[in-house]
């Protein structure tokens, strides 16, 4: 290895290249790797509404363009209505005093009426009803029945044809079943099965008739049960499949839009799917297995590719996945797209121009994903629950940026591709075998993309090379001598990129190349270059070289070592006394744009902070009161530098965690004189980096650690 140089000139050695290579695996399957069309499925929104809440529905109590939200819980005797408003938007809450509590809720449709009223029943109050509303959003109890048992769940469809709706009652605790039929005089309660229990029933067109008939599940016998209409609304038995464990959440749909009724319940960590056909035989069954226990499932083309999609909650991890299906009664992966604490239900959500999915927590939040168009407008993305580090590529090298970032819950590398027009089209995954706060990409091949996942101050490199057009990857994972303090590629043939890594071992500086050959990185390392060493980072616009910032007892120290063809040489730029280092960042990249790096330096002590700028030709500290508190204890994960349009003149920005914002660093004469200045409110912020991400529109992008959401701003 080699040995710490002294600040005299010495001559290249080149007796260390070692193989530091790990592994390369082809490790998962071309089906992990397909890419899942989300079109647009990941606008996020949130709002604040009455805590304890835990249920809601839509309606559309005041008859205009917008639906309408009905919020409730079996443990209070409240009723909160939301009015729907443009852009997915709504009102200020009405809250309705109610003189019995709601189990579970129906929305009832009525002969060429807006939906304006509900069926609802009542396990604590032992009765079914129904509710209506005013234009206002307050509720009224329209009629109820009490029953001697306990009803729970409930069915609507319109038995008669007359264009309103029957209800059909069940439950665990509930005795059989009961059609209840709706008159002007009120309900009129129709028992068709007694003295069994049913946790669940559905009406479906199971005998292909025509007619409603109804699927049970039966509790006594652990069996799902069909009962056929015979036309005049008499139901009968006539068929039974035993089930091997309870099943839940029984419902009837056409997923497959083949209009066939097919019955899909969840059956432990699973989704199962009972296809109708043209002879009635349910044989065709698809168990889609899931990452979480279901606690909730609906339906619905989330994503308008003309297909129905899975979407599910649990509540244990208070998570929301989605399946998306590929048609043929297959499905993409799940998706775990949002985990929000409190977690409670989901429905489907229709209203003008909105097409998506809305969440309630019972701590006082609704959360909505929907349709985006493009990045014109400020927007929150929601497509995996903790996104993280934050960065983007080109794929297909069109000069439309793409994105690219960590997922710290379910720790994958995500990739959101967008389509010509600007809108998120494609999702992409790919596992970790860590989380990590940095990644670097190699844009250079238009159909392969490689992206360099690693952590500042740790030692793992994972190395994800990814075929678009193939629909492949090739992994591979590196260890660096010591905990990372920077890494830069550098790409001169059709090889993979080298690697430049520059560590910092218990003080002492080190630097390995990797470099790619016969289909293996091997690695030259130089050890021991410098001691005392808080920060290093990397230049290699000319030879390659080192910037690092050393300090020993009061004495701070800002150095160079540059490595050419011929020797190693280093030299001191800059020495401040300075004692009780609180914090230090360095940066060095081309921040005067003239191809040649120079270098930022950020020091915090007790008795001396300072700003340092250093180019080639001199080094010049930058005193001045307001920089010095504008720049007090960044990172050097607090920083962006790069284009802000394609082709463009690269600026710094930098965020201030105090003010919660987003700072763009101008350097004026050469970078004797600094100049800062604030280009956008930023809460919560993570990772960010600020591109031209639509057409003339410079956005701010960044990762919001509190909504657990990825949120774009435009700045011009």
């Amino acid at each position: 290895m080699m040995k710490r140089f002294k600040e005299e000139n010495q001559e290249l050695k080149t007796e260390v290249y070692s193989l530091y290579f790990i592994i390369i695996l082809f490790l998962f399957p071309a089906e992990i790797f397909s890419q899942v069309p989300i079109n647009g499925f990941c606008k996020y929104n949130n709002y604040k509404i009455p805590a304890d809440y835990n249920s809601l529905i839509t309606l559309n109590y005041n008859n205009d363009y917008y639906s309408d939200l009905i919020l409730f819980n079996p443990n209070i005797n409240k009723i909160v209505s939301l009015a729907g408003k443009v852009n997915g938007n709504f009102a200020k809450p009405v809250i309705s005093r109610i003189p019995l509590t709601i189990t579970k809720i129906q929305n009832l449709n009525e002969f060429n009426s807006p939906i304006k009223r509900f069926a609802f029943t009542s396990r604590e109050n032992r009765r079914v009803g129904i509710y209506t509303f005013t234009s206002s959003g307050r509720a009224r109890l329209l009629s109820e029945v009490k029953f001697n048992s306990y009803p729970e769940n409930i069915s609507a469809v319109d038995l008669n044809g007359n264009g309103n709706d029957e209800l059909l009652i069940s439950g665990p605790a509930f005795n059989g079943l009961s059609i209840l039929y709706l008159t002007s005089k009120g309900m009129i309660d129709r028992k068709i099965v007694n003295d069994k229990s049913f946790s669940e029933a559905v009406f479906a067109n199971l005998s292909n008739s025509g007619q409603s008939d109804v699927a049970a599940f039966n509790t006594m016998n652990n069996s799902l049960v069909f009962l056929y209409n015979n036309g005049n609304n008499n139901f009968k038995e006539v068929r039974s499949f035993k089930m091997n464990e309870k099943v839940h959440l029984l419902q009837s749909v056409d997923l497959n839009l083949d209009h066939y009724q097919d019955l899909m319940f969840a059956k432990g960590k699973s989704i199962v799917v009972m296809y109708g056909d043209n002879t009635s035989s349910y044989k065709n069954v698809n168990i889609i297995k899931t990452d979480y226990y279901p606690d909730k499932i609906i339906t619905g083309d989330f994503n308008q590719d003309g297909k129905i999609d899975i979407a599910y909650m649990n509540y244990e991890n208070s998570e929301l996945s989605i399946l998306f299906s590929k048609g043929d009664n297959k499905f993409y992966p799940e998706m775990i797209y949002m985990c929000k604490s409190g977690l409670k239900n989901i429905i489907p959500y229709y209203s003008k121009f909105i097409n998506g999915i809305e969440a309630i927590s019972d701590k006082g939040e609704i959360y909505s994903i929907t349709n985006m168009t493009s990045f014109s407008e400020n927007v929150n993305l929601i497509v995996s629950p903790r996104p993280r580090t934050i960065t983007f590529f080109d794929h297909g090298n069109n000069g439309i940026m793409d994105l690219c970032y960590i997922d710290s819950l379910t720790q994958t590398l995500n990739l959101i591709v967008r389509n010509n027009s600007g809108k998120p089209a494609w999702f992409y995954s790919y596992p970790l075998f860590e989380n990590h706060d940095q990644i670097v990409v190699d844009n250079t091949d238009p159909k392969i993309k490689t992206f360099y996942c690693f952590d500042t101050g740790k030692k793992l490199i994972e190395v994800l090379k990814i075929d678009f057009q193939n629909d492949t990857i090739e992994r591979t994972s590196l260890y660096s001598l010591g905990p990372i303090a920077d890494l830069k590629i550098k790409r001169n043939s059709s090889e993979p990129a080298s690697i430049y890594v520059a560590y910092i071992d218990n003080g002492s500086l080190g630097l390995s190349i990797m470099e790619y050959h016969n289909f293996r990185y091997s690695n030259t390392n130089y050890q021991d270059l410098a001691y005392y060493v808080r920060s290093a980072n990397i230049s290699l616009t000319k030879d390659i070289s080192i910037v690092y910032l050393q300090v020993r007892d009061n004495d701070i120290s800002l150095n160079n070592t540059v490595f050419n063809s011929e020797n190693i040489y280093s030299n001191r730029r800059i020495s401040i006394s300075a004692s009780d280092l609180l914090s230090s960042a360095l940066l060095t990249s081309d921040f005067l744009n003239r191809d040649e790096d120079e270098t930022l330096c950020l020091i915090k002590a007790d008795s001396n902070s300072s700003i340092i700028f250093s180019t080639s030709k001199y080094t010049n500290v930058v005193k001045a009161k307001k920089l010095n508190e504008d720049f007090s204890g960044n990172k050097i994960d607090d920083f962006y530098f790069g284009e802000i349009r394609n082709k463009g003149l690269k600026k710094l920005f930098f965020y201030n965690d105090k003010n919660r914002s987003i700072n763009k660093v101008e350097f004026i004469r050469g970078g004797r004189e600094i100049v800062v200045s604030k280009v956008a409110d930023a809460n919560n912020l993570q990772s960010f980096f600020i591109r031209n991400m639509s057409y003339r529109k410079i956005q701010l992008v960044y990762t919001d650690k509190r909504n657990n959401c990825i949120t774009i701003k435009q700045l011009i």
